[in-house]
């Protein structure tokens, strides 16, 4: 995940003015003359003895923090920034400065130390020390938690990673639960944010970020909100937004801060697997304690992004395994009464599909199609539907033995041929889907799988033969690196019994999975 790198703010607290006023000890009024000529070592020694002599000393511990700024010592402000902030009333906002300009250097100092090789135990380790003091000047910070969890999860520490994801979730909770009570999601357009919050920001600003990046800044005075654009990664580039935050110090809502979603991730990740492990031992009711803690972070996800369809495939995972898809459907249907989605509609047709309610499924991917006409991923999901509709209603048609018709048998044989009618007509608005499906991607490959299927079945074998040409034409393309098309092209050669490609399609596949 990419971090922004934070910048620092400047005011002039560091004048001869600041330094010469009040009265003081000796020890203060020296230290006061070395900061003059720069001695910030000296001015050390004496602020020092200062804040020793007199312990409640505002002046003091206000210049004593800023010396040790000037000398970089910012792991020995971590250590002092509380006391400090307790005795300078007068200096407030001078402490203040120092120790948000300190949290800026540390937090840098640990993201670039873990950008120079994540890998190296060393630099996770540098990276660890500087986050962990950041952390310590500046709790309410949440990018430290983020970056320090990350750190912890690539130094493969499962105990601390989990604990600072879950102290990030502390922080950044009540944040992200603030933006979609106003209606926000991330990747919002500028137009949709304004509609959301209610009118145009009080201020529209542009920063850099270093590099080529830059953000979007819209300031709200009437909530103290600040919410974050960045442009799109690909073409048309338009500005999207990307985080949000509400705070009364207009200099830290100006530094951008990305909504994260690896902290609900990496726990859920966590749980999910645990709650696998004790699946595997039959141990159901344990399963079902780490599901249910993993199930309210996947939806947190979907409802900050519901564009994250990865999160969307664990939840009907978890409530089939524990045999409740009941539990899942009432979950999509509160998230879609929030906030509907094209993302969330696709979501709960693919819990219903599991749960082998078709006539649900289709129509929960009808409405995402209602939304985006063109969004692949429902359109490939309403065609599994209808296809596995078909099939479904295949194995429930009577199979009789011929005999002898009469009056009564020749009713029966009517409602047969309506089931075999529907069961072709379902088949046919499957083909219809898969192939919108390959009108929009022409190298969807397990698309080509499915229409072959379908042309087989519904008795179209020139159909059958061009989705074979098209499939296999794809092995000149990028495609062919991925092994499950290789896969796909294997079960293809077996089903039309081609056994010498079929062993060699996956013998390439299992190639490019390093088996």
């Amino acid at each position: 995940m990419k971090y922004f790198s934070k910048s620092l703010t400047f005011v002039v607290l560091f004048s001869v003015a600041f330094q010469l006023s009040g009265c003081g000890d000796a020890d203060l009024k020296s230290a006061k003359l070395y900061r003059i000529q720069h001695n910030w070592v000296k001015a050390n020694d004496m602020l020092e003895k200062a804040v020793q002599g007199d312990p409640t000393n505002d002046e003091a511990w206000a210049l004593y923090v800023t010396n040790l700024y000037d000398l970089k010592r910012y792991e020995k402000i971590a250590d002092v920034i509380d006391t400090a902030r307790l005795y300078a009333i007068k200096n407030r906002a001078q402490v203040e400065l120092v120790r948000h300009n300190t949290w800026v250097e540390l937090y840098n100092g640990g993201l670039n130390a873990y950008n120079q090789n994540p890998d190296s135990k060393e630099q996770q380790q540098a990276a660890i020390g500087l986050l962990e003091s950041a952390m310590k000047v500046a709790p309410d910070q949440p990018e430290t938690y983020e970056l320090l969890g990350d750190v912890y999860f690539s130094a493969q520490d499962t105990a601390k990673y989990i604990s600072t994801y879950e102290d990030a979730l502390k922080q950044v909770r009540s944040i992200h639960d603030q933006g979609v009570a106003l209606g926000l999601i991330v990747k919002m357009e500028p137009s949709q944010v304004e509609s959301a919050i209610g009118g145009s920001p009080s201020k529209d600003t542009v920063v850099y970020l270093g590099g080529s990046d830059s953000a979007r800044v819209y300031y709200y005075r009437s909530n103290d909100g600040f919410f974050y654009f960045e442009k799109a990664p690909k073409p048309p580039r338009k500005w999207q937004l990307t985080g949000w935050r509400f705070t009364n110090t207009y200099a830290v809502g100006m530094q951008p801060m990305r909504i994260s979603t690896n902290p609900y991730r990496q726990l859920a990740s966590y749980y999910y697997e645990k709650g696998n492990k004790a699946i595997a031992q039959n141990n159901k009711a344990k399963a079902e304690e780490y599901y249910n803690q993993a199930v309210p972070l996947l939806i947190a996800i979907q409802r900050l992004d519901p564009s994250d369809e990865s999160a969307g495939t664990y939840i009907p995972e978890i409530y089939r395994k524990l045999d409740q898809p009941e539990k899942a459907k009432s979950e999509y249907e509160r998230m879609i009464a929030e906030h509907p989605s094209k993302n969330l509609y696709s979501a709960y047709g693919y819990v219903l599909l599991k749960s082998e309610d078709y006539e649900g499924a289709v129509a929960a991917f009808q409405k995402a199609l209602d939304i985006d006409p063109a969004y692949e991923t429902a359109l490939y999901d309403i065609a599994a539907a209808y296809k596995n509709w078909a099939a479904a209603d295949q194995k429930k048609a009577p199979k009789e033995e011929p005999k002898k018709e009469t009056k009564k048998d020749s009713k029966k044989d009517q409602k047969t041929d309506q089931k075999t009618d529907a069961v072709r007509l379902k088949l046919e608005k499957s083909t219809d889907y898969f192939e919108k499906v390959i009108a929009l991607d022409k190298k969807e490959y397990n698309s080509y799988m499915n229409l072959m299927e379908n042309y087989d079945i519904l008795g179209k074998p020139d159909k059958t033969k061009e989705a074979l040409a098209a499939l296999e034409s794809l092995k000149n393309t990028d495609v062919a690196k991925d092994a499950g098309y290789w896969n796909v092209l294997g079960k293809v050669y077996v089903r039309i019994n081609r056994p010498s490609e079929s062993a060699e399609a996956f013998k390439k596949a299992d190639q490019l999975q390093g088996k």
